[in-house]
C-alpha cells in the first residue's frame, strides 16, 4: 500500500459490521497491537492510524506506534478525548448517531442529515477545543453510511461544502470506498464496487489537507 501511494495506514481490530457482536477490549487489543507494531516497523515513513472508539485501545495503540485515532463513533466515549489530549495524537471525529455494532433502523434516522450533522459536529469540535485539541489535529468525517440511509449519505456528500463552511473545518476524511451507498446506486456487492467508488470520489469537493480512506490504493492513485 505504501509503495502504491498510501501515506496513512489505518489498522483496526474490530469491524463496525452489525452482523457480528462486539468483542472485548482485550480481544481488540490482541488483534490490533501486533499489527501496529509490525506495520510501524516495516513502514516507518507512514503515519499509523488506529480505527477504534475505545480509549484503552487507542492509548495502547499510540504506545505501539499509532499517531492518529480514527473514531467512527462520533466520540461516544469522553475518555477517548482525554487520551488524545494527553498524547497529542491526531483525531478523526465522525458524524454518527448510530451505536457501534447496532444496526440503525429507518424509523430512527434523522430528518435533516445536513443540519443535524452541522450541529452534531459543531458540538464535538467545541468539546475538543475545550480539551485543548486544536483544529490542526482534527479531521472531520461526514460519516458516509454511519447511521444513515444511502440517500442521506449521498445528500451529505453533495452538500459537504456547506458543512465544511459552517464548521470552518480545514480537513475532511472521505471514507467512501466500497460503502453501502455505492452498492445501492450501482447494485454491486462490496467486491465489485471499485468503479462506483471512483465515481463517488470524482464527485467530492476536495480541499488541501483532505484524506481519502480507500481499499484499492493503486487504483485510486491512478484515478
Amino acid at each position: 500500500m505504501v509503495a502504491s501511494g498510501a501515506s496513512i495506514l489505518d489498522c483496526g481490530g474490530q469491524s463496525l459490521r452489525t452482523d457480528s457482536g462486539e468483542i472485548s477490549i482485550d480481544d481488540e487489543k490482541s488483534r490490533v497491537l501486533p499489527v501496529i507494531h509490525a506495520v510501524s516497523s516495516a513502514c516507518p515513513e507512514a503515519t499509523i492510524s488506529v480505527d477504534t472508539y475505545r480509549a484503552d485501545v487507542a492509548g495502547a495503540a499510540i504506545e505501539a506506534g499509532a499517531s492518529l485515532v480514527n473514531d467512527p463513533s462520533g466520540l461516544l466515549h469522553d475518555d477517548l478525548i482525554e487520551v488524545v489530549a494527553h498524547t497529542g495524537a491526531q483525531l478523526v471525529v465522525a458524524y454518527s448517531r448510530a451505536t457501534p455494532k447496532v444496526r440503525m433502523t429507518r424509523e430512527n434516522l434523522v430528518a435533516d442529515p445536513v443540519g443535524d450533522g452541522i450541529g452534531f459536529l459543531s458540538e464535538r469540535l467545541a468539546v475538543l477545543r475545550g480539551a485543548g485539541i486544536g483544529a490542526d489535529s482534527v479531521l472531520v468525517d461526514p460519516g458516509p453510511d454511519l447511521g444513515k440511509s444511502p440517500e442521506q449519505t449521498i445528500e451529505i456528500l453533495r452538500r459537504a461544502p456547506e458543512i465544511r463552511d459552517a464548521l470552518d473545518a480545514p480537513r475532511f476524511l472521505w471514507a467512501v470506498s466500497k460503502k453501502d451507498f455505492v452498492g445501492a446506486v450501482a447494485h454491486r456487492a462490496p467486491s465489485q464496487r471499485g468503479p462506483g467508488t471512483f465515481g463517488a470520489l470524482a464527485a467530492i469537493d476536495f480541499a488541501p489537507g483532505d484524506v481519502v480512506r480507500v481499499h484499492d490504493v493503486a487504483g485510486v492513485a491512478d484515478f
